[in-house]
């Protein structure tokens, strides 16, 4: 396990056959974080599952070329995977998706998420910019709310 944060910030198009670098790069992220074997698994899965569920928001904004911006974080006590995309400022994941979920709407949370492969999914939009970050504790630890 590396003490010292590492940062990697990438950008992904909409074909399906990149998200294989998605899967590798959040999956080597989280065995330098000291995540189980399962954790990992857990944690890319739903990465990829939330990129793929986010293409459709950015392909609203008339862009023929529609991209992703994927940063992953390793701390010494988590994994942050954060999605960022201009366009349609609906998340995909988290509060609002629970939410709009429980009063009949369209939105819809992925498997990989509701499986707990996350522990804490956030949720902002900025300037025209939408973000989800994904993140998954070390050893259990889970932030207080």
């Amino acid at each position: 396990m590396s003490t010292d944060p590492s940062r990697t910030e990438f950008t992904v198009q909409d074909d399906p056959r990149l998200l294989a670098g998605v899967l590798a790069i959040v999956l080597f992220a989280g065995q330098r974080a000291g995540l189980s074997s399962e954790a990992q698994d857990g944690l890319a899965e739903a990465a990829v599952d939330a990129c793929r569920e986010t293409f459709p928001l950015a392909n609203n904004n008339g862009n023929a070329n529609p991209a992703l911006k994927v940063i992953v974080s390793d701390f010494p006590d988590r994994v942050e995977v954060a999605i960022e995309h201009s366009g349609e400022s609906l998340p995909s994941a988290g509060l609002d998706t629970f939410a709009g979920a429980a009063i009949g709407s369209q939105a819809r949370l992925s498997e990989a998420l509701q499986k707990n492969n996350v522990d804490r999914v956030q949720y902002e939009a900025r300037n025209g910019v939408s973000r989800m970050t994904l993140i998954k504790y070390c050893d259990s630890r889970h932030a207080k709310f």
